[in-house]
């Protein structure tokens, strides 16, 4: 049996994946012209011009409060419909071809009918991200409230258990696990979903300023945006996703 990766190990092996891809990177940057591929050490000079002049942290917390609101509205969307959904079957059945279609669609379509609805603007881009998100929460909350112990469920149901008890105490702590990780992979959709929101239909923001340097053949802003784009995943893995994880496996153990 193969025995578990430490701590130090973990990180030593993240640091030399970092190097390998820096080191690629400043290969591939040597071997093309730098109006393709900005070099590591141009992309770090305008990353540093941009947080001296403050546009960095200008348009990261106009993406950053987006992102939240957007993730916040999918979230509770998905864990209501896909709870509801998962206890009875007709509202599943009932769901089931918006969720198909909802899923389906790409998510330029989806932008493109934001922008013809809402505008251009925070309401276009928070739909946008609300939307992508929304079905991936409401999936696995489904999948979760279906692989529960059934034993546990009929029991709580002969033992006349009120609603909100079982809700509390069965419900919600047997779907922990698969909400967090479609939290998880939900913050990562939706860091690319607002990026392209603000690309095609906002006038600031991180994906915006992207855009505009990509027209101006900007290369080193635009390999520093992407880099900030990054950077936002991150933030959020750390800043959000592990305290929620946390705290839902303390509240799992109470």
């Amino acid at each position: 049996m193969k025995s578990p990766v430490s701590r130090k190990g973990k990180l030593l092996h993240g640091l030399i994946g970092s190097v390998v891809l820096l080191l690629g990177w400043q290969l591939v940057s040597m071997a093309v012209s730098s109006a393709i591929v900005a070099s590591p050490g141009a992309t770090m000079a305008e990353l540093g011009r941009l947080v001296a002049e403050g546009e960095l942290w200008k348009q990261l917390l106009v993406t950053l409060r987006r992102l939240l609101v957007s993730l916040v509205l999918g979230a509770a969307l998905g864990l209501s419909l896909g709870l509801l959904a998962g206890i009875l079957p007709r509202v599943r059945a009932v769901l089931e071809p918006v969720r198909w279609v909802w899923m389906t669609l790409p998510a330029v379509v989806i932008a493109v009918l934001a922008m013809l609805w809402f505008g251009l603007g925070d309401r276009a881009v928070i739909f946008l991200v609300t939307a992508i998100v929304t079905p991936v929460i409401y999936v696995n909350t489904v999948e979760g409230v279906r692989v529960l112990d059934a034993r546990l469920v009929e029991m709580g149901r002969v033992y006349g258990v009120p609603r909100g008890l079982m809700l509390t105490h069965v419900y919600l702590p047997g779907i922990g696990s698969p909400v967090i990780a479609a939290l998880t992979l939900a913050a990562g959709t939706g860091v690319r979903g607002v990026v392209l929101g603000e690309v095609l239909g906002a006038q600031d923001g991180v994906g915006h300023s992207f855009a505009r340097a990509m027209s101006y053949l900007d290369t080193p802003q635009v390999f520093a945006w992407v880099l900030v784009a990054l950077a936002l995943m991150a933030l959020l893995e750390f800043a959000v996703l592990r305290p929620v994880r946390a705290w839902v496996l303390r509240w799992k153990r109470h």
